[in-house]
């Protein structure tokens, strides 16, 4: 700030703290002490600062270093030289400090994004019983790592440009063949997008498919996930209630016959884990086509069902192109990994690519020319049948624990598929307390577990606990169960006390 005055006596620094141990340069400190104190009003227009070399022996550094910083400030505007050759502080103009905002709004976001944060959703992806979360202890990382080397060390010079927004070639093509092999459904690379998971195609799809105001059917309860990314782009969300054969149609035609979008997981629901009937399937098909609407099949999971023989997906079953088919490999792989694709027409391929290349061009390239080869040398259908295996044995312990700890208190779901499982609450259990105040108290204990209720937009129907076993070693289930048991049985009498194991599940 210039208030016209200009200081006779020059300015030391000697004041100024220098972290030595910062990974931070020391020039860079000094500039930032000094453009913090010019916009402050510590230093006004027309301060004049001591030589370089008397500030350099104050702050124990060399002149190179004072000089550099000189330089930067200079540059930006903040210092101007004197007749006499002396630093001074130039005509800076302070910024205009903004009121605080209200109490609770953002400042500057949309109505859709302050909907978003809105969304009340506590995840728990640490624990043990976290929901859709892989074991990775036993994927085959020196594989994956050898085939990271190589497509960093002999990319071919296109391959280090931008690739298609489809993605890679050879990826689209190994997906098809995965897809073919492991669900069944027949399509071709052309008919294939890779995608930062399916997170990530929910965002393109709907702000593709979707105007501000569409409403979009979605299951009730249902994958919390996918609502971040309707709400994000403005969809009003009708929930559309699930029962023993998965989404129920008619009740979706009933609340928003003119819906623009339905999405669905009807291989394996989030979170009850029923799967569609093929009548269900044939009457959710019609409907859409008849209407034009457009459906997105979340195969969630699917790929690991451990009884029975495997349910074909929504997509097989369209003959008109109407489904958009969505998959994964975090559940798979990694979470991090950030890789899935979408199956659509390819009238709809071309439309969502032309998009995505003027909004986010394609996902990793590097990452993506590993993964084809990894799935053309077999690796993942060897993890993919091995850990088939584990998680089958993980589900089975789980479901026995709950079964003899807890036979009063929660009723096991007859999900077969995927690497959680809902344990509702029998009446008992529900006129004693509800599924959060049971969390909560779990979570005094150190178990974290999600809540069924949680999972609804409206108000709940059903109470529960969503047990995540994906994590969860078969010597631990029994154990745990035990100790689930034990703070809700003394919950339900007294306030529970300090527990004697206090470690974080």
């Amino acid at each position: 700030m210039d208030n016209g005055r200009h200081p006779s006596k020059r300015v030391s620094l000697a004041g100024m703290h220098i972290d030595r141990t910062s990974a931070v340069p020391l020039h860079l400190q000094i500039a930032k002490h000094i453009r913090d104190g010019i916009l402050s009003g510590a230093f006004p227009s027309g301060t004049q600062f001591l030589g370089s070399r008397e500030i350099a022996r104050e702050l124990g550094c060399s002149r190179t270093v004072v000089l550099t910083a000189w330089d930067l400030l200079y540059a930006e505007g903040y210092l101007a030289s004197t007749p006499r050759g002396s630093v001074m502080v130039a005509a800076v103009t302070a910024p205009h400090a903004e009121p605080a905002s209200p109490a609770g709004k953002p400042a500057h976001m949309s109505e859709r994004w302050r909907a978003l944060l809105g969304l009340d959703y506590e995840t728990n992806w640490p624990s043990v019983f976290a929901p859709g979360a892989p074991d990775i202890s036993t994927f085959p990382f020196k594989d994956w790592s050898r085939l990271l080397r190589q497509a960093w060390q002999n990319p071919r010079e296109q391959e280090c440009l931008d690739l298609p927004p489809e993605g890679h070639p050879r990826l689209r093509s190994e997906i098809a063949n995965f897809l073919g092999s492991v669900r069944g459904l027949v399509c071709s690379p052309d008919e294939v997008v890779v995608t930062s998971g399916t997170s990530g195609a929910l965002d393109f799809c709907s702000r593709m498919i979707l105007d501000p105001g569409d409403e979009v059917w979605v299951e009730e309860p249902g994958f919390i996930e996918a609502r971040w990314a309707l709400t994000a782009a403005g969809a009003r969300l009708v929930p559309v209630p699930v029962d023993d054969k998965g989404l129920v149609v008619s009740e979706g035609i009933r609340r928003a016959p003119r819906a623009r979008l339905i999405v669905v997981t009807p291989s394996h629901q989030y979170p009850l884990g029923v799967s569609m009937g093929l009548e269900r399937r044939l009457e959710l098909l019609d409907y859409a086509n008849k209407n034009d609407i457009w459906l997105i099949e979340d195969d969630y999971n699917s790929e690991f069902r451990h009884q029975d023989s495997m349910i074909a997906s929504l997509r097989s079953l369209d003959r008109d192109g109407r489904v958009i088919y969505f998959g994964t490999f975090s559940k798979i792989m990694m979470p991090n990994l950030r890789l899935g694709y979408l199956v659509a027409n390819r009238h709809f391929i071309e439309g969502f690519a032309k998009g995505r290349a003027r909004i986010d061009v394609h996902t990793s390239g590097i990452g993506q020319l590993a993964l084809a080869e990894f799935m053309r040398e077999g690796h993942l259908l060897r993890h993919l049948r091995a850990m088939r295996r584990v998680y089958a044995a993980r589900r089975k312990a789980l479901i026995d624990a709950i079964q003899t700890q807890m036979p009063g208190d929660l009723t096991v779901s007859s999900a077969v598929t995927g690497l959680h499982l809902v344990a509702l609450f029998t009446e008992a259990m529900q006129a004693r307390m509800t599924d959060r105040e049971a969390v909560a108290i779990l979570k005094q204990a150190g178990i974290q577990v999600q809540p069924l209720s949680q999972n609804f937009l409206a108000r709940p129907t059903r109470q529960g606990l969503v047990f995540g076993y994906g994590r969860l070693r078969v010597e631990d289930a029994a154990p745990l169960l035990a100790r689930i048991a034990a703070c809700i049985g003394s919950a339900s009498h007294s306030a529970p006390s300090e527990p004697p194991d206090a470690r974080s599940y």
